[in-house]
């Protein structure tokens, strides 16, 4: 049994994506999906079901991802028994972060990771709009919000509250809404197709569907629109805190709490590495 074969298995059950794992490995996805075949063929069983848009592990194939991760630790093992000391991580690391937060906290950060590990090749991509971790072949994702139910891990880097602003403009020509009703006859700006806002207050959820003025797959974008008064936003905390300091932005229905849990959170496949 080819020792690469078993690692390419490994990392196409995380990722779920040949074309991803071929680019770590320097490798064709052709040969990715060979490789798979081939050990498929030595062990007698599919390990994975394919279409031409996706990837997923069957049963035996689990089965054998355990017996797998094992081994490829005790290796790992082994190898950390022999090594220099005073070596530094090395490998390539794809990141999908918040554009929302990049320039003020994301970039300096991994700025400063790159600089103290200068082994590790840092390819980052921003955008606010969903991500699909494993389908597109990132290690980890930095989010702003709440995560969804899934099997990623995850970890809250610190609280982040998503908040309702609008500009003095805006709110000098409408009336400031008294109850979340109220936001449904007010021109709103949207992040992609997130129309329908929930607000809690003294246990309470009430959800409103709200008329999108503008719709953005960017943060930064929609906080430029509602400083010049186009309607009412849905945004980070964080990303607005200069404005509202500035007096640039005010807070909407200060009272109501739009997400629990909120914050600025890292998800990654699994805990082990």
């Amino acid at each position: 049994m080819d020792f690469q074969d078993i690692q390419i298995f490994s990392r196409v059950a995380a990722v779920q994506n040949l074309s991803a794992v071929g680019n770590e490995l320097g490798l064709t996805p052709g040969t990715i999906s060979k490789r798979v075949q081939a050990l498929e063929d030595e062990l007698g069983v599919r390990l994975f079901e394919r279409t031409t848009r996706s990837i997923r592990i069957t049963e035996e194939g689990s089965r054998f991802l355990t017996h797998v991760q094992a081994i490829l630790v005790e290796i790992e093992k082994a190898k950390a028994t022999v090594a220099d000391t005073t070596a530094q991580p090395k490998g390539r690391l794809r990141i999908v972060a918040a554009q929302s937060l990049a320039q003020m906290y994301i970039s300096p950060a991994l700025i400063t990771f790159a600089r103290r590990y200068p082994d590790v090749d840092v390819h980052v991509d921003f955008t606010d709009g969903s991500v699909h971790l494993q389908d597109e072949g990132y290690d980890i994702a930095v989010i702003v919000g709440t995560p969804q139910d899934s099997p990623l891990m995850s970890k809250r880097l610190f609280v982040d509250r998503q908040i309702l602003v609008a500009s003095p403009a805006f709110l000098s020509r409408h009336p400031a809404p008294r109850q979340p009703e109220d936001l449904a006859a007010l021109p709103c700006l949207t992040l992609g197709d997130n129309w329908t806002w929930s607000l809690f207050a003294n246990g309470e959820t009430r959800s409103v569907k709200v008329v999108p003025r503008v719709r953005s797959d960017s943060a930064e974008m929609l906080r430029l629109a509602t400083v010049e008064g186009l309607g009412i936003a849905q945004l980070s905390e964080l990303h607005v805190a200069a404005d509202l300091a500035a007096g640039r932005l005010e807070r909407v229905l200060p009272g109501y709490e739009l997400s629990r849990n909120s914050g600025v959170w890292v998800l990654y496949p699994s805990g082990k590495h």
